[in-house]
């Protein structure tokens, strides 16, 4: 049996990932379920999402870029596998030979694929991106879909777009987002009649506007059974994907009027028991949270006393009889405190960057059944 590094590490609750896809594919009524998977899976860690994905019936997935596509199409060879971001010449016999999906969100990378298929004889597949009102990539009239669609060397088989603010149930907001429906229905007219699926909704647009046609949604946070929106209710039940956890590695007793950690900013106002734990900002621990952060460790919430440090930060865990070795929750999934949207919440970020930002040298520990499954890190590369 492999050993598990117990400075840092992720838990990521299988069983919490197949209910969330459960709640979003009943709440969608039938539509196909598109996994966002991207940057490691929005940190949960993508060797162990996949797969679970894969078995509850998601079988399309899109991803940033060709790197995470490639490292994809190793772990899912029949998926099928959209790459959001752009592409370059040098690549495109990858995207051939791997049978992936480029998206498309201009005419000159468009012409670009086509002249190169069509030189080789085969075709591209691609999905191409309307700008509706992110002002990012994409077409925005319907002429240049149609140039595209007319390309001999691409196999045109979506139309989709991306919302600026559909998680926001403010009138102005839920407007804008109507409006960037009505302005993708209007560009891809002809797709549709020609049977292309023409599809719009991401996380927020499956939660708040579940009205919209299209047989394609796009799930991304919501899958990780977080808030694409803190301000907004919930129309559906979720749960937490990851846990973030340490161990306590040293407790010691500090004066009163002793300075604790870098920039001495936090100074003891009594004779306090302070607790070291082995994580820091190298493991995606902001350092925004220094002096706001909580720990939770046998039963109590414990605060994070002066500044985070990149491997290692210091709690106060006076009257909660801590020793080394105890277990120590940064992130939970039931603790309403530590839930990585209430964390984000007391920064003034969002959950995604917390995710996202868990650091490679973390060990994402797969739990089912109250079982470990599996594990993807350098240090923790399998369990038997």
């Amino acid at each position: 049996m492999k050993k598990l590094l117990h400075r840092v590490w992720a838990e990521i609750n299988l069983d919490a990932l197949g209910k969330n896809i459960d709640e979003i594919q009943k709440y969608a009524e039938g539509k196909e379920i598109m996994a966002v998977v991207k940057a490691n899976a929005y940190g949960h860690g993508v060797r162990l999402v996949a797969p679970e994905l894969y078995r509850k019936g998601v079988k399309r997935f899109c991803v940033s870029n060709l790197g995470e596509a490639i490292e994809l199409r190793e772990i899912l060879p029949e998926a099928e596998i959209l790459i959001f971001g752009g592409a370059e010449e040098a690549w495109f016999g990858d995207i051939a030979d791997l049978d992936l999906i480029q998206t498309v969100g201009d005419t000159v990378l468009a012409r670009c694929l086509s002249q190169w298929a069509e030189e080789k004889g085969i075709k591209i597949r691609v999905h191409v991106k309307a700008d509706t009102g992110m002002s990012r990539i994409g077409i925005e009239t319907a002429e240049e879909l149609a140039e595209i669609m007319s390309l001999d060397g691409l196999s045109v088989e979506g139309v989709y777009t991306h919302f600026a603010c559909s998680d926001s149930l403010v009138e102005d907001d839920a407007e804008f987002t109507r409006g960037q429906e009505k302005m993708l229905r209007s560009i891809a007219a002809e797709a549709e009649k020609k049977g292309i699926p023409v599809y719009s909704q991401n996380s927020g647009g499956i939660l708040y506007h579940k009205d919209f046609e299209g047989s394609i949604i796009r799930s991304g946070i919501i899958t990780y059974g977080c808030m694409p929106n803190t301000a907004e209710p919930l129309p559906i039940s979720l749960t937490p994907v990851l846990t973030l956890k340490s161990q306590v590695c040293q407790v010691k007793t500090i004066s009163s009027g002793k300075s604790i950690g870098y920039g001495r900013t936090y100074f003891t106002d009594s004779d306090r028991e302070i607790a070291v734990i082995p994580v820091g900002y190298a493991d995606g621990y902001s350092r925004r949270l220094s002096g706001i952060g909580k720990v939770y460790i046998n039963g109590r919430l414990c605060p994070v006393c002066g500044r985070v440090c990149m491997d290692q930060m210091m709690i106060d865990v006076t009257g909660a009889d801590v020793k080394v070795g105890d277990t120590a929750v940064l992130y939970s999934d039931v603790i309403p405190e530590l839930t990585v949207d209430a964390v984000a919440d007391s920064i003034g970020t969002i959950g995604y960057e917390l995710l996202c930002a868990v650091g490679a040298r973390v060990p994402r520990i797969a739990v089912k059944g109250g079982k470990i499954t599996g594990a993807e890190s350098y240090v923790a590369a399998s369990f038997e």
